[in-house]
This record gives C-alpha cells, structure tokens and sequence, in this order.
C-alpha cells in the first residue's frame, strides 16, 4: 500500500472511531451496511464539500459533519458520476452521498441531478433496502426521474424457482417535497415522464413472440383506455383494405401474425376540439427485413423495431396521467415483417392510400412504407396543426449520430424550435438533418410514382424523409382542396401542418447500463415526446 493509500485508510478509521458512521467506498459481497440499515437516504455532494440543501436535508450540524468527514475520509470530492456509500447507525440509514459538481444554476443541472441520484438509487438497491428518501436536489423533476428510472429491470420471463429471494422494490419518497408543494408537483410530474419511459422500455424489450401487433394493441387499449379524457381504437386487416392502406397490407403479407392499427385520442382542452400535435409511431413487432433479409448478427434488435410505436403511446400514457391541457392523437401501423410465399418481394409495387404507387427496391425499407399510409390517415382524419412521426427507421442514421442523438427532419423552423426546446428541458439531444428537394430526385422510379429507397447508396436517412414528406403534402393538399403539386420547400416551410420526422435508430438501445440507463432497448426518446407536448400546450404552435 502506497502512503498516500495508507494515510487515507488511516484517517477514514480515525472518522469511525470519533462518530456513529461507519463508511464502506465499495459494495463487498458479505458485511455491507445492509445488514445495519434497510432505509436508505440519497444526499448530493458539490464540489465545493458541501451538501446541497442542507436547510431542507432534516439533518443536524452534528450529523451534517460526520457525513462531509466521511466523505473526505473516503475521498469524495463531490465529482459528478460518484457515489459513496456510508452507514449511520445515529440515523439508522444508508446513505449513498452522490457527487453534484460544481454549483450552477438548477437548470444546468437537470442531467447531472438525473444521473446522480439514478446511481444512488441504484447502489442503494443492491444493499436490499426497503424505501429511499431523495434528499434535496438542484431540480425535483430531474430527481424524481432519476429514481424511478434507476428501478427499472427486465426479468419477467427468468425462472422464478428463486422468486422469494428477490426483495421488492423500494419505496421511493423526495424529502423536499413536504415543505414546497411545487416540488411535488415538479416531483409526481417526474414520476410520470419516467414510468412513460419504463412502460416503453418494457413493450420494446418484450420478444416479439410475446408482443405482435395483436397484443400490442390490447396492451395499448387495457393500459390507457382506463385514463381520463382517451379514447383507444384498434383497427384490423379488412379497415386497412376500407383504408386503401396498401403500405401496411404488402408489409404484413408475409407474416401468419394479423396487422393491427391503433388510434389513440386524447381530449384534454375544454376550449377546442382542435387537435395541437399528431404523433405517429412506427410498430414493426419483428423485422426480418422481408426478401431483402438482414444479416443474422443482432437481428434480436428487431423485437425493438416497434420503438417509435412504443414511444409513441408511452408519452401519451403521460400526457393523459397529467391532464395536459391539449388534444393530442397517436397513431401507430402494426405488423410484422417476415418471409413466406405471400411476402412482398423487390420489384412489386403498391397503391398508397395517397394514391401515389410505390416501387418496393428494398423490403428491408418498410418502415417508411407502412408510416407513410399512417401520416396520410392521421393527417386527412384530424387535421392537426403540427404532426411528428416517430421511427427506429436507418441504419444510416445510426452511422451518422450514434447512439446518443436523434436525427430530425423538417421543413418548419417554428416545429424544430419547439423541438429544441423540448430536447434540452428532457435532456435528450437531437440533431437537425437536412430536408433537401435534392433528394426527391433520388426516390424516382421508372415504373411508378416513387421507389422506397434512393437510387444512390447514400443520403439514406435523408431519403427516406423525403419519401415520407410527400405523404404529408398530398393529406394537407387534399385537405385545401390543392393539386398533389404543393410547394417543396427545404427547410423554411411553415405551411400546416408543420412536419417533422424523428429517426431514432440510435438512441433505440442503450449498449451500456450507468446511472438511469439500462442496457437493452432504453425507451427512448418518449421523455422529449411528452415534453413537446408540454410545450405546446404552454404555449401556441
């Protein structure tokens, strides 16, 4: 042991004989603080050796004390990311002290708080406590989050031989939230963002044996059909063909599994029956890529291929749980994407429900395919003011942002504005991308109106926006009483309804689980989705 080393022991041994703390830095697999203590307290640490909230923490100077000297003997110097673990036998609790950074303004916190207090949750968790209590935190709404995010877990097809030895979760309680009712407020609106993502994570992680479009949609209907103000239609095979919904019917050919269309309303403005923001939710169940047949190596990704579909009806689970002032839709095209002798193959072509034929390059593009009748429907139906669709749709986006960003494509700098705003308030990043008239050139077919893929190989993600934006100017021409021929702008369109279009094949799995992710399908973007929403129903598109 260096003497660096051996000072430090030596002085966290010193703290434990002088206080009732006694401190541990790592979990050990026997002898941990669990087996003292089954609360748990979660308390943030700046930078600057000083515990935030102390006004509100509940706690003496005396045992303010022993904690800031136990954390210095441990050496936590309030970094943002760490967690150290103590047990105070004065408190009778766990204390997982969590690094905050310097001190700044709550809102520049927001992702900080989230992560810090997931990760206390977390570790908090492994020792078997039965509650935490979240101290106080630069943003309520950012703690909250954090917690009940920190508690999800997929293990509901596991053997359960072993299920008694499993502890229940904790009971999660913000300390704060007593003394300051808008702490509760910001604190059950957390909870609502995060079990929106939880529930989505859950539908995305589900095997697709477990999740096609038939129990997707009883799923949909059992969960919000019981919330106020929503009305959930599902729809089958036969409405497609009333429909002319020829995209979803030469996808879902090839799979024995029936193809289902979910429609989801809420109604949550007394003053107008005008609907403020569409969402439409890309619900592949299994994607094997049709004839076009993707490589066998993380095909098990394709159970999540129904993640804008998941988001989708995940955020609007939480619109509805917090009566959001606003009448939103949700749409969402369900089916299958298999291999059979019925199964759509490269060269067929198919009538849209905007009329416009299609030439099928690639079976492996059909997520634009069925997302394009959907937009159609969604926007002749109801007329929207702005309209998102939501979609697990390019590898080439993936390529281009990773796993961290979203890509969106749109023609209105009023709907990207809102869309900024809400990415930064969630903490979800999104990266605008080019919608040029460019790549309408690309997706000409010489035997129909367009192909489903560019004649190019590059600019994918670029053109599969652009094959869906004609979808969206025919239902809003049709709606004017105009020619097809509407104006093709780039991105400086703010004709109604105002588009945009969220590629979100990166951020559909997290590869690594730290602090609120967790490794497997994440759920997201369905915190930004219901944020929008917010937004907009603050403020008038």
């Amino acid at each position: 042991m260096n003497s660096a080393l051996a000072k430090v022991s030596r002085s966290a041994a010193l703290a434990a004989t002088r206080s009732p703390l006694s401190a541990t830095r790592t979990f050990a697999t026997s002898g941990t603080p669990s087996t003292h203590a089954r609360e748990g307290l979660v308390l943030g640490l700046y930078s600057s050796n000083k515990l935030c909230g102390v006004d509100e923490a509940n706690l003496t100077q005396a045992q303010q004390q022993h904690i800031l000297d136990h954390a210095g003997a441990l050496g936590h110097k309030g970094e943002s990311g760490t967690v150290h673990i103590m047990l105070s036998d004065d408190l009778k609790k766990q204390i997982a002290v969590v690094g905050l950074g310097a001190e700044s303004a709550a809102d520049e916190k927001t992702e900080v708080v989230r992560m810090a207090v997931a990760s206390g949750v977390k570790r908090l968790c492994a020792n078997k406590v039965s509650s935490v209590t979240i101290g106080p935190m630069p943003c309520a709404r950012s703690a909250s989050e954090g917690a009940t995010l920190a508690l999800y877990g997929f293990d509901k097809f596991k053997n359960t031989a072993k299920a008694d030895d499993k502890p229940d979760q904790p009971q999660i309680s913000f300390m704060a939230a007593e003394k300051k009712k808008e702490l509760a407020a910001e604190w059950t609106a957390g909870e609502a963002y995060a079990e929106a993502q939880n529930w989505a994570r859950d539908l995305m992680n589900t095997p697709a044996n477990h999740m096609t479009p038939t129990i997707f949609a009883q799923t949909v209907k059992g969960e919000l059909e019981k919330l106020d103000g929503v009305q959930v239609n599902t729809y089958d095979g036969k409405w497609a063909e009333e429909q002319r919904m020829g995209g979803l019917l030469a996808v879902s050919r090839g799979s024995e599994e029936p193809l289902r269309f979910v429609e989801i309303i809420y109604r949550g403005s007394q003053a107008s029956s005008e609907v403020s923001l569409a969402m439409v939710g890309k619900g592949i169940t299994f994607d094997t890529g049709g004839y076009s047949l993707k490589p066998g190596k993380h095909m098990d990704l394709m159970k999540g291929d129904m993640g804008g579909g998941a988001t989708v009806v995940a955020a609007m689970r939480a619109i509805a749980k917090l009566q959001m002032p606003i009448n939103v839709v949700a749409t969402v095209p369900l089916c299958e994407n298999m291999i059979s002798g019925r199964a759509t193959k490269v060269s067929d072509i198919y009538t849209s429900r905007a009329g416009l034929t299609v030439e099928v390059m690639n079976t492996d593009a059909e997520g634009r395919i069925v997302l394009g009748d959907a937009l159609h429907y969604t926007v002749e139906t109801h007329q929207p003011k702005a309209i998102i669709d939501v979609a697990t749709l390019t590898g080439a986006m993936v390529v281009a942002l990773g796993e961290l960003y979203t890509g969106v494509f749109t023609p209105s700098p009023a709907l990207w504005s809102r869309i900024s705003r809400a990415s930064e308030a969630s903490d979800e990043p999104v990266w605008r991308m080019p919608l040029h008239d460019a790549w309408d050139a690309m997706l000409k077919s010489p035997v129909a109106d367009l192909s489903n893929i560019g004649n190019k190989a590059e600019a994918g993600a670029c053109t599969a926006a652009a094959f869906l934006r004609h979808f969206v100017r025919d239902s809003a021409a049709a709606n004017k009483g105009k020619d097809k021929a509407v104006p093709r702008a780039q991105n400086n369109d703010e004709s109604l309804p105002r588009w945009a279009h969220l590629d979100i094949a990166g951020p559909m799995e997290a590869t690594t689980s730290a602090g609120h992710h967790f490794r497997g399908m994440s759920g997201r973007p369905t915190r930004l989705l219901i944020e929008l929403a917010r937004n907009i129903a603050n403020e008038k598109l």
